[in-house]
């Protein structure tokens, strides 16, 4: 437990207060997010030799993540998801596989680190708010754990993904209007469990940034010139630039991606604090409902990293969505519309100079089709014309 401590610390950002690593603080006092921060100089991890090389999950990494003791890890083979290459438009592309995770999303990864946490520190209930996957995800990590989980989504969220939720034994909390609304549902709740939100949880990060240490060690330590981040919360842009940055402390790479974050129409919180409002309304049927997120608490965190690594963002709409779902489909890769929105954005940065011709990308494709199956039907006759 030691050696965790000493690696690790739990501080907020912005007014830089220090918590213990076990405390059962989900914010800072001063009402902002906080975060793990790894010491380089404490790790115990100085290369890839220090990996667990037998264990096929994010947690062969073990040493660079912040639960003290293997017997804590609450795990359903999450990670280590293929990586493909190919060659488009110009572009190396770099597609991370995560919606083959075992609940369909990389939303899996930072469920297995926060559930092996509140396991850690004695955490017995649970509250999350989400529009479905990363509700999904805890919700299954909580059932494997013995944790009681209440899950709050809107009532517009696919069906299929609260079907899951149900499945895994959680109890299900259907809100009216958007994620925000939800978010002040849970946080009522809160007093009466502990706020498991991924949008607020520092250890949902900590596994997320696994996709950055995979990606290096799997394409034996080259770094993509640009990564490309679908953002609602702003979990995977800011997991990604975290295992990158982590990696560059240690000596291991040179540089981190450059950071595109992927907005969609109606939803710009990150565009409009860069660049003022973007002034699109929500669509009718809101496609990209894993980024439809009006407020991401780490709002700032998100714009500071796509600065620091001069990177940018885009704002896609639903028919950039369909025709990159049906490309990607072509390519063998069925995805949920969320997803699709990687290649949406790397059309959309090639044709704004964002993305240079011989670049390298990252695209994580970070949900799977089948969880959107009643949203893709009720719009297929677009899909199909």
């Amino acid at each position: 437990m030691d050696k965790v401590n000493d690696a690790f610390t739990l501080m907020c950002s912005h007014c830089g207060r220090r918590y213990d690593l076990n405390s059962k603080v989900w914010r800072c006092e001063c009402g902002r997010p906080l975060d793990v921060i790894l010491d380089v100089r404490a790790t115990e991890f100085r290369g890839l030799g220090d990996v667990r090389a037998w264990d096929f999950t994010m947690w062969r990494y073990m040493k660079l993540l912040p639960i003290a003791s293997s017997d804590n890890i609450v795990t359903l083979g999450e990670g280590w998801t293929p990586v493909m290459v190919r060659k488009l438009y110009g572009v190396e592309l770099i597609l991370k596989l995560d919606y083959l995770n075992p609940t369909g999303s990389f939303k899996d990864r930072g469920a297995s680190c926060l559930i092996s946490h509140l396991v850690e520190i004695g955490v017995d209930s649970i509250i999350e708010d989400s529009s479905g996957n990363a509700g999904a995800a805890i919700a299954a990590y909580a059932s494997v754990a013995g944790i009681k989980c209440r899950v709050f989504v809107p009532a517009s969220a696919p069906e299929g993904k609260k079907l899951q939720i149900r499945s895994y034994g959680a109890e299900l909390v259907e809100v009216s209007g958007d994620l925000a609304r939800v978010s002040e549902e849970a946080l009522k709740e809160s007093e009466k469990a502990y706020y498991a939100s991924h949008m607020w949880n520092p250890f949902f990060i900590e596994g997320i940034k696994t996709i950055a240490y995979e990606c290096v060690e799997q394409m034996q330590g080259s770094v993509p010139d640009v990564a490309l981040a679908p953002v609602g919360s702003g979990g995977l842009l800011l997991g990604i630039y975290k295992g990158y940055k982590e990696l560059v402390e240690l000596g291991l790479i040179d540089s981190i991606p450059r950071m595109i974050a992927i907005q969609a129409q109606g939803y710009t919180p990150v565009y409009d604090y860069m660049y003022g409002s973007h002034g699109s309304s929500p669509p009718e049927v809101i496609l990209a409902d894993g980024i439809a997120v009006p407020r991401p608490p780490r709002l700032e965190q998100i714009v500071k990293a796509i600065k620091e690594t001069k990177g940018d963002v885009v704002v896609i709409d639903n028919a950039e969505i369909i025709r990159a779902f049906k490309e990607l489909a072509k390519l063998g890769f069925f995805v949920e519309p969320t997803s699709a929105t990687a290649l949406a954005a790397l059309w959309k940065g090639l044709e704004l100079r964002l993305i240079e011709k011989g670049e390298s990308a990252l695209l994580p494709l970070t949900g799977i089709g089948l969880k959107a199956i009643d949203k893709l039907t009720q719009i297929s006759d677009v899909i199909f014309r």
